[in-house]
């Protein structure tokens, strides 16, 4: 090999290694953003609820104690609808109508849950869920709602990854329902809550949230033991 090889060769491996380097940083990057699960509240073959610590200057209100009844009456008046997939359905499609994001009986069952994780997580924690139903082939397939939720007071936060959306049943993957992979990936979802005054940009982040104390107490009281 003479010295042009050698030089081309030792480039060569220099570029690489830059190259190398910064698919790392960017791979560690991207995984550092990611939740990291810290623990599991509850999980059963319709229910799965989690605590996930995520960046440092989130500084929610945890731990905070509600009331189930006053969870589930802020999430009932949780809205949906799928985004357009490209521009043009967006402008001449038909505008979808927004859909209820939880059924009675799902409330039910996450509220006491979704009380659990939010007295027991951190400030820099939030609360995931995980609801499924029996797809078409229960053995292969299920249907499945994930989001997750957290509390800035007096903001509630929600958000969602899929909602009912049919996923392939995946035993060894139980982050599946929180980290979408391929496929499918999850359509683009728009929120909405009645009454739309109190869905409103959280100052802290600018995300829309709902200032929930407000709404409580324009709703009936909780139940005793709610």
């Amino acid at each position: 090999m003479n010295a042009t090889s050698d030089t081309q060769w030792s480039h060569g491996r220099l570029v690489g290694s830059q190259l190398g380097l910064a698919m790392f940083c960017l791979l560690a990057i991207g995984c550092a953003r990611l939740p990291v699960p810290v623990q599991v509240i509850h999980e059963d073959q319709r229910l799965v609820i989690r605590i996930e610590r995520v960046a440092k200057d989130k500084e929610y209100a945890h731990p905070i104690s509600l009331k189930a009844a006053d969870v589930a009456r802020v999430l009932k008046g949780m809205s949906f609808r799928e985004q357009p997939a490209s521009w043009p359905l967006s402008l001449f499609g038909k505008t979808a109508v927004p859909e209820r994001l939880f059924q009675d009986e799902e409330l039910q069952a996450l509220a006491p849950y979704l009380v659990e994780g939010l007295q027991a997580a951190k400030p820099n924690e939030r609360v995931a869920f995980a609801l499924y139903e029996p797809g078409l082939n229960p053995t292969y397939e299920r249907i499945v709602t994930s989001g997750w939720i957290a509390v800035r007071d007096p903001f509630f936060h929600v958000d969602i990854d899929y909602v009912r959306s049919l996923q392939p049943r995946s035993p060894t993957r139980s982050y599946y329902p929180f980290y979408p992979e391929v496929p499918p990936a999850p359509p683009p979802y728009e929120l909405f809550f009645e009454p739309q005054q109190y869905w409103m940009k959280d100052p802290a982040d600018g995300i829309p949230a709902i200032q929930f104390r407000d709404y409580l107490r324009t709703v009936a009281p909780p139940a005793e033991g709610g």
